[in-house]
């Protein structure tokens, strides 16, 4: 966490952290930046870094064209939040699928970069802001193609749930239609079959 925050500091980018107690403390505990940012932090960002304690509302930051990259852990819901605003992604797995999300992000779709695994891994604030500047500027090859298929995965997301006046239906939507078509069927069948047996009185 001590890394992060130095990384946010020299990268002097303007951020919003929701800032949760770090490995070895209660998560209710309430906030101790003393404790877990390095020391003057909050006053050497002031003005373009906004630290909100424990939640922050994560779609509602997403949507905003200010925000130009996003640390995660990698969640399957963050992930598809980010991608529906064609955010990059800054991978941090801390537990579950979330290793197998970020590699797939990262080697597959090609919209994260990686910059840490793990609750306990070391990771120096220079790694840390090397990812940060890669995403938000778009530097070199990877930084400018990451950037460009995070707005390609969000028009794929966007065609995919469209509904046109012209009665085209993106894929999700013919999906889900197909779904409850089947589920009415089934449902249908099960209660004439019902229907036929002879009642026991």
């Amino acid at each position: 966490m001590m890394e992060l925050g130095k990384a946010l500091e020299s990268s002097g980018r303007n951020f919003i952290w929701a800032v949760r107690p770090p490995i070895g403390f209660d998560i209710n505990s309430d906030f101790r930046s003393e404790e877990w940012l390095p020391e003057g932090f909050e006053e050497k960002t002031s003005g373009r870094g906004l630290l909100v304690e424990k939640w922050a509302p994560q779609v509602e930051i997403l949507s905003h064209r200010a925000t130009g990259g996003f640390l995660t852990h990698c969640g399957w819901n963050s992930v598809l939040e980010s991608l529906s605003f064609g955010v990059p992604m800054i991978g941090w797995a801390m537990a579950g699928e979330q290793f197998f999300n970020v590699k797939f992000l990262e080697e597959e779709l090609g919209v994260c970069v990686e910059a840490a695994r793990g609750k306990t891994c070391e990771v120096s604030s220079e790694t840390i802001r090397s990812k940060i500047e890669m995403v938000m500027d778009g530097e070199g090859e990877k930084g400018i193609e990451i950037r460009r298929k995070a707005s390609e995965v969000k028009e794929m997301m966007r065609k995919a749930m469209c509904d046109s006046d012209a009665g085209g239906k993106g894929s999700s939507l013919k999906s889900l239609d197909e779904f409850f078509m089947a589920a009415k069927k089934s449902m249908t069948a099960t209660a004439e079959r019902s229907s036929d047996e002879p009642v026991v009185g």
